[in-house]
């Protein structure tokens, strides 16, 4: 009795094992999946025959359960026989526990496949036999190996459908092997094993159809591979909420990493306030200390400010703090990701607004070579720096994976468009204003007038540049001190660098603002021509500026009249395809919502216009 109490403490006591399935698409990752779970006693009797009394869950034999059905839970995948997002299963063994991610293949859901890579010990790589490797299957590995999934067991599928011939194994193994090897840049462990997932062959049990193969099973493989169940890694419990009751306040979240208890002193970042953890409450109940992956309640000694987004430490020492990653992202948004993009880093519960600098290479999938590159396309992988707008705590990836992982959000959609890993984190230098002698309240009065930005926006043709430059004489005449700014100014010298893609004009637009800031600083009054189509655009730069210092002006006048005008040719060029992505033409205008000042050009002169804008400021 003691022996079998024994083994059941042990196996109770056995780490769980997370694994996940990936490969291209119809390489059999769910039938695989669903041969795994049935064969090792872990589907239910009704479940099949719920399957089976479905009318839908017969094989192309249509005399053996459609194993994919297991595991393919929405409408959506069953309906057009693919994987599209995760799936996960719990299933186990007398010798082990498991959780299996069934990744999609198709390249549409390659963002879904690396958020199940990012949180699994191990993976299955699934390859067609009868085709052997694909660019999907290549930018999985790939994937894996940037998300440190270092113990990988290579399944070669449909063995049956090539007669269980032995060479083709071979030819498969070979090839696969130098691409993991390709694309692995630090060490790894791989098996190989020749499997048809359809009639169970080396799945759980052997095969009498492969007398050439004599290694294990996939699931005598999976019983056999070692987690890492090491807490080392630094204490560190991300602040995701924080609680009130009876006048104490609570802070909850994650263990990311390593152990606390109580008694123990902490830090908080970035704040670096100090104090004593006074209680812990584990899953809700009350406990005296909580390690990595435990959901925690935690009370402090001190009445301290922590805020949602803080980090909990024992020491400042345990992490490097930054404002500059070295990183490798791997980019799933629909634009392209390029030098000048300005989105939020997402650090668990911190969010940081940060700046794509760089992109120096990018992983090439064909031959296997990192190559040089100003950008990364959808789904594909590459090595950049990032500059963030705050200073942050954090690891190297090899490090921790927690700690040295982020979510990359775009700021207008909110949609996450990339996944990354830090290389190294370095600190460009304080990211605080040094507090100046002479202020601009100073150098505004010493000019006897109130400084502003005046931002002109509209269409090309629409008169802003004809209405910027009467309005800074007008001004300069009454004497104001102006300055004019606008496209063509900062793109022969601050803006030089940009291109005209997408990045390129939100960044170009930044720029502007900030520079407009400056000029705004010394006391001037700025009058600013930019097509600025995007309204989260001219919203950052508004953001930039105190209340009353900026004044919205909406140039306007209708796309027919501007095409008559076109003192640039650039309409004729946009309509002939010489130009692409060119506003009112091939790409949107979004007309501001509240302006404060609206000016049809088709309905009055330039210098009606400018008489409009003076009487405003005059008023206000």
């Amino acid at each position: 009795m003691s022996d079998t109490n024994s083994r059941i403490s042990n196996y109770l006591e056995t780490p769980v094992l997370k694994i996940m399935t990936c490969g291209s698409v119809d390489d059999g990752k769910s039938t695989f999946l669903g041969r795994l779970l049935l064969d090792s006693g872990n589907v239910l009797n009704d479940q099949l025959r719920a399957i089976e009394n479905s009318g839908r869950g017969a094989d192309s034999t249509g005399k053996a359960p459609e194993l994919a059905f297991l595991v393919d839970g929405l409408k959506a995948e069953i309906e057009q026989g693919i994987t599209i997002d995760v799936s996960y299963r719990y299933f186990f063994t007398s010798n082990r526990k498991f959780i299996v991610a069934d990744a999609p293949g198709h390249a549409q859901y390659t963002r879904n496949m690396a958020v199940a890579a990012s949180n699994s010990d191990a993976a299955i790589v699934l390859v067609d036999a009868t085709s052997g490797v694909k660019i999907q299957t290549k930018r999985h590995l790939s994937i894996l190996s940037m998300l440190r999934v270092d113990r990988l067991i290579i399944a070669v599928n449909k063995m049956d459908l090539v007669g269980f011939n032995t060479k083709q194994f071979r030819k498969i193994k070979d090839e696969t092997a130098r691409t993991i090897q390709n694309v692995y840049d630090h060490p790894c462990s791989f098996e190989f094993v020749p499997i048809s997932a359809r009639h169970g062959d080396n799945v759980v049990g052997g095969s009498a159809k492969m007398p050439w193969y004599s290694g294990k099973s996939i699931l005598e493989l999976l019983e056999g591979l070692e987690v890492d169940d090491s807490k080392d890694s630094p204490f560190c419990l991300p602040v995701q909420y924080v609680a009130r009751d009876s006048g104490k306040r609570f802070y909850t979240g994650t263990v990311i990493s390593g152990s606390f208890s109580t008694g123990d002193e902490i830090v908080v970042l970035p704040s670096s306030k100090r104090t004593t953890v006074k209680g812990i409450s584990v899953a809700g109940h009350d406990s005296t200390g909580a390690e990595e992956g435990d959901p925690v309640m935690v009370e402090l000694a001190d009445d301290i400010d922590v805020s949602r987004g803080d980090r909990l430490v024992k020491s400042e020492k345990d992490l490097a703090q930054g404002n500059a990653l070295s990183c490798r992202l791997f980019w799933f948004g629909e634009k392209p990701a390029t030098a000048g993009n300005i989105c939020e880093m997402k650090f668990f519960s911190r969010r940081i607004r940060g700046t794509i600098t760089q992109i120096k290479e990018k992983f090439d999938l064909d031959n296997l070579k990192r190559i040089p590159t100003g950008g990364l396309e959808q789904n594909e992988i590459g090595f950049g720096r990032i500059v963030l707008s705050a200073a942050h705590f954090c690891l190297p990836f090899n490090d921790s994976k927690d700690l040295g992982s982020f979510l990359v959000v775009d700021i207008g959609s909110g949609d996450t468009v990339g996944l990354g890993t830090i290389d190294s984190i370095e600190n460009t230098g304080p990211t605080y204003p040094y507090a100046t002698i002479v202020n601009k309240s100073m150098r505004a009065s010493m000019k006897s007038q109130h400084p502003m930005l005046i931002w002109m926006t509209g269409l090309s043709g629409a008169g802003k540049s004809t209405i910027g430059n009467l309005l800074d004489q007008r001004m300069y005449e009454s004497g104001y001190h102006t300055y004019l700014l606008d496209g063509d100014i900062l793109r022969n010298g601050l803006n030089g660098d940009l291109g005209f893609d997408a990045a390129g004009r939100r960044e170009n637009i930044r720029r502007a603002g900030e520079a407009a800031k400056l000029l705004v600083d010394a006391g001037l009054i700025v009058i600013a021509s930019f097509i600025s189509p995007f309204i989260k655009d001219r919203s950052l730069v508004r953001s930039l500026f105190a209340k009353g210092e900026f004044c919205e002006v909406y140039v306007s006048a209708p796309i027919e009249e501007c095409i008559r005008r076109d003192p640039k040719g650039l309409y004729a060029k946009a309509r002939r395809g010489e130009i692409s992505e060119f506003t009112g033409i091939s790409s949107p205008y979004e007309p501001p919502v509240n302006p404060e000042i609206a000016i049809d050009t088709s309905l009055c002169s330039p210098q009606e216009a400018v008489e409009q804008i003076l009487n405003y400021l005059a008023e206000d």
